[in-house]
């Protein structure tokens, strides 16, 4: 990862995790097993927005204090930065996470700890690091023992991670030689973590950078730099291009449109824990589906609703538009081409076909229809080969899980600026 200084912004280079040539994604896997893992990751991540949902219904009711409750095991956030902690400089890789604003790493002396290929974060030798009192702004949650202020990451599936809200320098390399550094940032050293947080074997990920719109994030401790911007363009995997990408913030986070290809905005809703957004309906070559609008949106209580995510893989659906969709595509690909699904796919992906399409035979393009703008995910974003002549809709049900999430799959080749100060979020379409 590098960062550029601009003006008044800065971006970081990032290296995409699910990429099967970056360097934290396992050689030894078959692509059975790479496809496998990549749905698992992602249906864990839909566990994560349930359960902050269910924290949002629960304090709704407790005096407007708001319990975190992001997941950090097994869900894949596709990006890892490099940061460096401390003095002198710890350097470890951190998960980018759009969907919390927690941001920690893993401590020496953890009575509980995953495994790590380097040493943990030892932060009682760092000159520049000091444990947050229970009087900082910051502390709030209020978790405090001896005037220490503690943070805890709690999950459905009951792993955590709690320890000390702390404060240290953060510094990012930059393009050439040096780094851009940035003193005192609030950020977690975890004593109790789950066990296999990241990655099961040769685990390089030593913790979290959170880029959501809580007090606590990023984002927004380094507001005067990032002025609540930040964009990112992710590339399609499988094209052969270079294994990694540039998250920009503040006055370098810049989208441009042409003729051909407009910039499309539309709102961000006012939730601290993701990127939520108002979708109207899906259509499928152009042709609004039958899906109830209620389906898809955010509800009074904060449950359901649509969330844009760069940290899943595959999009997700609630059972209902899903079912909608898969039978509407079902139906297409029989009346248009005579193509039936596979009965038992082998996949991790509910619909499936043998097929060897023609020049002429394409899969069905669907698009998401936002207030303002429509996201056209086109064929290629929707259905993707597996294996030789295996395609599979890389669309799948979020079960019992309340919550739409836009996959990452999905938003490949298109330029996303996040301007949350404005509420708002804009793309297009770019060859990244």
């Amino acid at each position: 990862m590098h960062t550029r200084l601009g003006t008044n912004g800065f971006n970081i280079k990032l290296i995409p995790k699910y990429s099967i040539d970056s360097v934290l994604f396992p050689k030894n896997l078959s692509q059975q097993e790479k496809q496998n893992r990549l749905v698992e990751l992602s249906k864990t991540r839909a566990l994560h927005f349930q359960s902050l949902n269910f924290a949002n219904a629960i304090n709704s009711t407790k005096q407007g204090i708001k319990v975190l409750q992001p997941v950090v095991e097994r869900y894949s956030r596709f990006y890892v930065a490099e940061v460096a902690i401390g003095t002198p400089p710890y350097k470890v890789l951190l998960l980018v996470d759009t969907g919390s604003e927690e941001s920690w790493v893993q401590g020496e002396g953890c009575s509980k700890c995953f495994d790590l290929i380097y040493d943990n974060f030892e932060y009682e030798n760092s000159q520049t690091y000091s444990m947050v009192s229970c009087d900082h702004v910051l502390c709030n949650p209020r978790i405090c023992i001896d005037n220490v202020c503690h943070y805890s990451i709690s999950y459905e599936d009951d792993d955590s991670s709690k320890g000390y809200l702390s404060s240290d320098t953060f510094k990012f390399p930059m393009r050439e030689d040096g780094y851009v550094t940035y003193e005192n940032v609030i950020f977690g050293v975890g004593m109790e973590n789950s066990e296999k947080p990241f990655m099961n074997d040769g685990n390089m990920i030593g913790g979290v950078f959170g880029l959501a719109n809580g007090p606590r994030s990023i984002l927004r401790q380094l507001e005067r730099h990032t002025h609540l911007r930040f964009s990112y363009c992710l590339f399609d995997s499988t094209s052969g291009h270079e294994t990694y990408t540039y998250l920009h913030f503040g006055d370098d986070a810049q989208i441009i449109g042409n003729d051909q290809a407009m910039v499309q905005t539309t709102s961000l809703l006012p939730l601290d824990d993701g990127y939520y957004l108002e979708v109207l309906g899906i259509t499928m070559n152009g042709n609004l589906l039958p899906i109830n609008p209620r389906d898809l949106q955010l509800r009074e209580d904060s449950s359901g609703g649509f969330i844009i995510d760069s940290g899943a893989v595959v999009t997700h659906l609630v059972p209902n538009a899903y079912s909608v969709v898969r039978n509407e595509v079902l139906r297409y690909l029989e009346e248009a081409y005579d193509w039936n699904p596979m009965e038992n796919t082998g996949q991790p992906f509910d619909l499936c076909y043998r097929v060897q399409p023609t020049e002429n035979q394409k899969f069905p393009s669907l698009g998401i229809t936002f207030v303002g703008a429509h996201l056209e995910l086109g064929s290629h974003r929707v259905f993707n080969s597996v294996v030789d002549n295996i395609y599979c809709m890389f669309i799948i049900s979020s079960a019992v899980l309340d919550v739409n999430i836009l996959g990452a799959v999905q938003q490949q080749d298109y330029r996303f600026l996040f301007d949350v100060g404005a509420g708002l979020m804009q793309f297009v379409p770019e060859k990244c």
